[in-house]
């Protein structure tokens, strides 16, 4: 049985903490292709180890964690996000030196980066020319979906055939936690996301209808995890509320004080998202974690979510401020529909999402570049 070794570089790891990108994109589907079997070939991974850059460079080398031994002892190098222009040369040197072939791993349209967004000044200028070029010289793109995918081909050299897509996956081995329903009279609209959702929690569209249901039901709330806006607090006093994540993926998840609370408490989600290029090319990966805590929420109408939601079903899609008004009042007045969406939710989640399900996929890219 042919081998196929892949090592994975995820970009934005630091010794104290796993981004949700880097878990999502690289570390998940490495975790899951490790020891997999496909048509004939057996996969090997490896995903780099952060606390590594802590060793002396001669102790870095006795492991084979150099540039020069990964490049020889893999077939593949794996990596998402890389700007820097020396580090990239260093292991792209290696991987042309041994003929091994390069994948960027690609989840937001950082041409297209919006101001609000922390990362927005890293990503101009010089650093942003230099990301350019390296996605053209590497072999292969992988990105989340078809809108990223004509994203990236209008911002660089490569060819429809070299961009391939793969969406976000879940493991809900990982994700284990479900929600019981609850049904106490008090209702908690709840929004989970960090600060580059500012602009968006802000449209006016959203914040009128929002403030329709608070006028309306004096027993619901209003919560953001991840984002304070002072301005909900100052229009809506105690009836808003906010609360922090975590910028590690796995204490997010895990943390009983963290995902698993905030679903108990949560009645309805609401993603709105405001309609611009850097959006569109984002994921559903909202509806998706939710989903598994069978909550029903209320979804921005704009295509990732499009894709998921069967309006009235699974959720609601909403734009106008009438649409987030008479959607939420829709599962604020019906405890069973309420109920019922959540459960559906969690079923389309459940068929369609899970990393399990999509090994296959990887192993045939992986594979079929190899080849």
């Amino acid at each position: 049985m042919k081998t196929i070794k892949i090592w994975g570089f995820p970009s934005h790891g630091l010794s104290d903490r796993t981004s949700g990108v880097d878990f999502v994109r690289v570390i998940q589907p490495l975790k899951f292709l490790n020891g997999y079997e496909h048509d004939g070939v057996k996969f090997e991974t490896t995903v780099f180890d952060t606390d590594i850059i802590k060793l002396s460079l001669e102790e870095q080398v006795k492991m084979g964690m150099e540039w020069e031994a990964v490049a020889k002892n893999n077939d593949i190098i794996f990596l998402n996000y890389v700007s820097d222009a020396w580090q990239f040369a260093a292991m792209g040197s290696m991987a042309r030196k041994y003929g091994r072939k390069m994948v960027l791993d690609l989840d937001d349209a950082l041409w297209n980066i919006l101001k609000d967004n922390a990362a927005y000044d890293g990503w101009q200028g010089e650093n942003l020319k230099n990301f350019t070029a390296i996605c053209n010289e590497v072999d292969y793109i992988t990105v989340t979906n078809r809108y990223l995918k004509n994203v990236v081909l209008n911002n660089t050299t490569k060819q429809a055939n070299e961009v391939f897509i793969f969406p976000n996956y879940i493991d809900l081995d990982l994700y284990s936690h479900r929600s019981k329903f609850k049904d106490d009279g008090d209702i908690q609209i709840t929004h989970f996301g960090s600060g580059t959702h500012f602009i968006s929690l802000q449209e006016t569209e959203f914040v009128d209808g929002i403030d329709r249901v608070l006028k309306e039901y004096p027993n619901v709330t209003f919560k953001t995890v991840g984002a304070f806006i002072s301005a909900f607090k100052n229009k809506w006093g105690k009836r808003y509320n906010h609360a922090f994540g975590h910028v590690d993926i796995y204490h997010w998840i895990q943390d009983k004080d963290k995902f698993p609370k905030y679903m108990d408490e949560t009645d309805i989600l609401v993603a709105p998202l405001t309609d611009n290029i850097y959006n569109r090319a984002k994921s559903s990966i909202k509806f998706i974690e939710s989903a598994s805590a069978k909550k029903p929420g209320v979804w921005q109408n704009i295509r990732q979510y499009q894709e998921v939601i069967k309006d009235g079903e699974n959720g609601f899609l909403a734009k106008t401020a009438k649409e987030w008004h008479e959607s939420i009042k829709a599962l604020i007045d019906d405890a069973y529909f309420r109920r019922k969406a959540g459960e559906a939710a969690f079923k389309t989640m459940e068929n369609n999402w899970q990393m399990k399900d999509h090994t296959a996929d990887y192993a045939e890219f992986f594979k079929s570049i190899v080849d």
